[in-house]
């Protein structure tokens, strides 16, 4: 158990470092049979292969995992033999040129709930540059901003509308490394203090997967305490069901 956790502490801090100006792109998995290293339908995941831009991409890192079944020097062989597998169909496609890193993760799958067959896989995850354009927002030091980030009622998930507005704030914070920000979730209606911790939470969520570092960021919850405007329609309640920003630096 503890050389899981310590493999999974490596696999974030790797991955964390590379997401500062790197976001993945892509996951796709390579199955196989009890003991076998032969790829199962290669063919299918050739074609997937060769449906991806390699000019937009930096990395495949390449996890190759075991059941628990057999000894474990046994299944650390499989796993590089399996790794091995699918390095040799990377290098049959349009992507041969991308850099590939691998990690033999044998029987420390987190699947061990699952059905033994999740865990006879090779995880190929694919990084690739971060586009920043050029962002759009105003910032205001120290003043409370309205992101227009607003909410399906009753849940955190984010109303289409918001996308556009998640992605000028993950490019303001990405082209301004200076930039701190606390991030205030609130609701509409009735007092729910956890659904507006989670809202300003799903905004932070979707920075740290864009490549923003979290210790640069806060999220806090004021449940319906304040309002924009009365709750008095349906369209004053979406306004209410919202995420806000402060932007401040450090004090040097």
């Amino acid at each position: 158990m503890k050389s899981l956790v310590l493999l999974t502490v490596v696999i974030f801090s790797v991955a964390f470092c590379r997401a500062q100006n790197e976001v993945r792109k892509d996951s796709i998995t390579a199955s196989f049979a009890y003991n076998q290293s032969e790829i199962l339908d290669a063919e299918k995941l050739l074609s997937q292969l060769e449906k991806m831009d390699a000019s937009s991409l930096t990395l495949i890192r390449l996890v190759g995992y075991t059941d628990s079944t057999g000894s474990l020097k046994r299944n650390k062989a499989l796993a590089s033999d399996r790794i091995r597998s699918v390095e040799r169909l990377l290098n049959n496609s349009g992507l041969n040129r991308v850099k590939v890193e691998t990690l033999n993760a044998n029987e420390t799958s987190g699947f061990r709930t699952a059905p033994d067959v999740l865990n006879r896989r090779v995880d190929l995850l694919v990084y690739g540059k971060i586009t920043v354009t050029k962002p759009k927002l105003t910032v205001e030091l120290n003043t409370p901003l309205n992101l227009n980030i607003n909410f399906v009622g009753g849940k955190s998930e984010f109303l289409t509308s918001s996308y556009p507005n998640l992605e000028e704030l993950k490019n303001l914070m990405l082209e301004d490394s200076t930039l701190q920000l606390k991030l205030h979730g609130h609701v509409c209606c009735d007092n729910d203090m956890p659904l507006s911790i989670k809202r300003a939470e799903a905004v932070m969520n979707f920075l740290v997967q864009n490549g923003i570092d979290p210790k640069r960021m806060s999220a806090q919850g004021f449940s319906n305490t304040m309002e924009l405007v009365p709750d008095n329609s349906e369209e004053h309640m979406s306004m209410n069901r919202r995420v806000e920003a402060i932007f401040y630096r450090k004090a040097e």
